[in-house]
């Protein structure tokens, strides 16, 4: 090999290293990257609390009486890949061009020219790329917003546990009505009190904190994400005896759960966001069974 022709090698191979280290300053795409979600951000998600006592024997389930308003966007601007992969690609396109002109081997500045351009084309082409591709499938993406917005999924998770917890005592629990906003003399504004007037010595709060979709092992494909929050605490006198939060799906593997399925973008989005609605439920519903069935729930056995 010439010695010009290794200069070129060398000026491209730095050009490309430089292209690979100003990308990861954006961030690399990883496994469970939110980009479309409803609810609040983590905000440190707390280790499960166990507080000795008696076992619950008579249980009660929170259940509002008005569903929650949720507020659905895409997070625009998270997606981003690196760009050693683009860097890369344009290098070895400048290196085909540079081995097929006869004459830029001999005329090595045109050669580190073509070089360094398409490995700095190619960079950009990646970030450029992986920047404008939430913008695409605009209809897809409102049918998803869409969908997410009217499935009502705090009501099914509250609801599916219940149902599990049935299965896991032998006695469906009590249904406590809840009006958070209202007055203080309105039925059903204080939980602990209807449920110490019903019999039941313990009241579990699990609520949806967040939802939406999120980056799969492939940037191309999506999978539906939960938080879920459990609380239970005794009737009498409020005492917390049991606290966890569950994360599910692409890059939030749960113990005793599949592994989430993924899906590109049009397929959750077909038939009106049947399989996105799908999916969403069967997340649901497996965390609810997972709440139900923790053995650290200081529940009565049957």
């Amino acid at each position: 090999m010439s010695e010009p022709f290794r200069d070129v090698l060398a000026l491209a191979l730095v050009a490309a290293l430089l292209a690979s280290c100003a990308s990861t300053e954006t961030g690399i795409p990883k496994e469970g990257q939110v980009l479309l979600q409803a609810g609040a951000a983590p905000s440190g998600s707390p280790s499960a609390v166990i507080v000795p006592g008696r076992e619950i024997r008579r249980l009660a389930v929170l259940m509002p009486g008005v569903d929650p308003a949720w507020r659905v966007g895409w997070l625009e601007g998270k997606k981003k890949t690196q760009g050693a992969g683009g860097a890369y690609s344009g290098f070895l396109t400048g290196l085909f061009l540079v081995q097929s002109v006869p004459f830029l081997i001999g005329f090595w500045p045109a050669a580190v020219g073509v070089l360094a351009g398409t490995t700095a084309m190619g960079a950009f082409g990646a970030q450029f790329e992986a920047q404008t591709f939430v913008k695409m499938a605009a209809d897809d993406r409102g049918t998803i917003v869409q969908a997410a917005t009217d499935l009502n999924p705090d009501r099914l998770l509250r609801k599916s546990t219940a149902a599990a917890l049935a299965a896991r005592t032998g006695r469906p629990p009590l249904s406590l009505l809840w009006h958070p906003t209202s007055g203080p003399d309105t039925p059903g504004t204080d939980p602990l009190a209807d449920a110490r007037g019903q019999g039941a010595d313990g009241v579990l709060n699990v609520s949806l904190e967040a939802f939406g979709l999120a980056m799969g092992e492939d940037t191309e494909t999506f999978g539906v994400f939960v938080r879920v929050r459990a609380q239970l605490v005794e009737s009498a006198g409020g005492g917390l005896r049991y606290e966890r939060v569950l994360e599910y799906g692409p890059g939030r593997p749960l113990t005793g759960m599949p592994r989430p399925a993924t899906y590109s973008l049009e397929f959750l989005a077909l038939d009106q966001a049947r399989v996105f609605r799908h999916e969403m439920r069967e997340a649901i519903g497996r965390v609810a069974r997972i709440v139900a069935a923790d053995p650290a729930l200081p529940l009565a056995a049957r």
